[in-house]
C-alpha cells in the first residue's frame, strides 16, 4: 500500500498539470501550453500502452528518459530561439533528434553498464551543447519566465541522466519516469503559464492603445472615426443628428515657451481634462492629433444646441482652476459640424472628412479672425443661432 502512494501522488499531480495545460492552452490560444500537455499525454500512453502489450518495461522506460529531456529542449529551443532561426539553427535541431533518437535505439538494444554510461554521457553533451548553441544567445533578453523553464530542464535531465548511467535505481516500475516528469512538469508548466500571462498583458496594451489614446485616456482615432460612421448615417433620419467638434490648443505654442517644454505632457493632460469637463457621458471624446482634440455628440436638438456646447468648450479651456496647471488658461478654437454629410462608407472615408475639417485651423476665415469657434453646416459657414460669446479676445 505503501509502495502505491507516492506513484500515486505523481500520477495525480502530473494529471492535473496536463488537465490545466490543455485547458488553459485551448482558453487562451497558446500552443506551448498544448504543447507541453501533449507532452505528458504522449507519455502516459505510452506507460499504458506498455503495461496493456506488455513490452519490455526497462527498454521502454530508457527510451523515455532519452526522448523527455529531449522534448523539453526542443520547447526550451522553440521559446528561447533567436527572432529568425536560420538553415544552419534548422540544421542544429534535426542532428540533435537524430542523435537522441540513435542513443535512445542503442540503450534500447543493449542493456549492459556500458551502453548505460555511453547513453547517459552522449545524452549529457547533447543537451548541453544544443542548449549553448540554440538557447543561450537569446537568454538575455527572454523574459523572467526562463529561470523556471531552465530548472524544470535541469530537474528532469538530472533524474534522467542518474537513472540512465545506472546510479539510482528505479523501485517501482516506471518510477525513475514519473520522477522525471515531477521535476520537469511544476517549473515548466509555471513558466509557460506565467508567458502566456505576459504575452496576454502585452496583446490587451496593444488592444487598448488602439481604442484609447496612452497619454490622455481619450478616445483614439480609431475609435472616433467607428463612431463617426454611425452617427452620420443616423443623422439622415432625424432632425438635427449632432455634431462634430473638433478643438485646437492655440496657444500650445507660447504656454511651451512660458513653461518650458517639459510641460507638453501637463498641458495636453490638462487639454484633455477640460474637453472631458465639458462633454456628456454619451459623448465620445478623442484625441486625433499632437495637440488636436474631437468630440461626437449625437443628442443635441438644433444648432441653437450646437453651438452652446461649441461654447462651452471654450469656455472650459479658460478655466484656471486645476491641479496639474493651476491658474493657466487654454485657447481653445472650436470648429463645429453639424452631421449631415455624404454617408461615410468606411473609416478612410471618416478620416479623410476630418483632415478636410482640420484644415480650417490653418486657413481660418478672415472673417472669424478674432473668433474661437468656427460654426459649419453642410460644409459651409454658418452664423451662430445663439448669441454667444465666441470672441476671446
Amino acid at each position: 500500500m505503501q509502495d502505491a502512494f507516492m506513484p500515486g501522488v505523481a500520477v495525480g499531480v502530473l494529471c492535473l498539470l496536463m488537465l490545466f495545460s490543455l485547458i488553459i492552452a485551448y482558453a487562451y490560444d497558446e500552443s506551448t501550453l498544448l504543447a507541453f500537455g501533449a507532452y505528458l499525454l504522449t507519455v502516459a500512453v505510452v506507460l499504458l500502452a506498455t503495461r496493456q502489450l506488455a513490452w519490455p518495461e526497462a527498454q521502454v522506460e530508457s527510451a523515455v528518459l532519452v526522448a523527455g529531456p529531449m522534448l523539453v529542449a526542443g520547447l526550451h529551443a522553440w521559446l528561447l530561439r533567436k527572432r529568425q532561426t536560420g538553415l544552419a539553427q534548422r540544421m542544429a535541431i534535426a542532428l540533435a533528434a537524430l542523435v537522441a533518437l540513435a542513443l535512445a535505439t542503442y540503450r534500447v538494444a543493449d542493456g549492459s553498464p556500458v551502453s548505460a554510461m555511453v547513453t547517459a554521457g552522449g545524452l549529457a553533451v547533447l543537451l548541453v551543447l544544443s542548449w549553448v548553441y540554440l538557447c543561450l544567445p537569446a537568454w538575455r533578453i527572454s523574459g523572467p519566465w526562463k529561470w523556471w523553464l531552465l530548472l524544470g530542464h535541469l530537474g528532469g535531465a538530472v533524474v534522467s541522466l542518474l537513472f540512465l548511467s545506472g546510479a539510482r535505481e528505479s523501485q517501482s516500475p516506471f518510477g525513475a519516469v514519473a520522477l522525471m516528469l515531477l521535476m520537469q512538469s511544476p517549473p515548466t508548466y509555471l513558466a509557460l503559464v506565467w508567458r502566456s500571462r505576459l504575452l496576454n498583458e502585452g496583446r490587451l496594451r496593444g488592444l487598448a492603445a488602439k481604442v484609447t489614446d496612452p497619454l490622455t485616456g481619450l478616445a483614439s482615432l480609431a475609435v472616433l472615426t467607428d463612431r463617426l460612421q454611425p452617427a452620420v448615417a443616423r443623422a439622415q433620419s432625424v432632425p438635427h443628428g449632432g455634431a462634430l467638434y473638433l478643438i485646437e490648443v492655440q496657444n500650445m505654442s507660447g504656454l511651451l515657451a512660458e513653461l518650458g517644454g517639459d510641460a507638453k505632457e501637463k498641458i495636453l493632460l490638462e487639454a484633455a481634462n477640460r474637453v472631458r469637463r465639458a462633454v456628456s457621458d454619451s459623448d465620445t471624446a478623442a484625441r486625433i492629433g499632437e495637440q488636436l482634440f474631437a468630440v461626437v455628440a449625437q443628442d443635441l436638438q438644433d444648432n441653437a444646441e450646437v453651438d452652446s456646447m461649441a461654447t462651452k468648450l471654450v469656455v472650459s479651456g479658460l478655466r484656471i482652476e486645476s491641479a496639474f496647471l493651476p491658474g493657466i488658461a487654454l485657447r481653445f478654437r472650436v470648429i463645429a459640424s453639424d452631421l449631415k454629410v455624404p454617408l461615410l462608407p468606411n473609416a478612410a472615408s471618416a478620416q479623410f472628412w476630418l483632415r478636410n475639417l482640420t484644415g480650417h485651423f490653418s486657413a481660418w476665415p478672415d472673417t472669424h479672425r478674432s473668433r474661437s469657434i468656427l460654426l459649419l453646416s453642410g460644409g459651409q459657414v454658418r452664423r451662430p443661432q445663439v448669441a454667444v460669446a465666441t470672441r476671446m479676445g
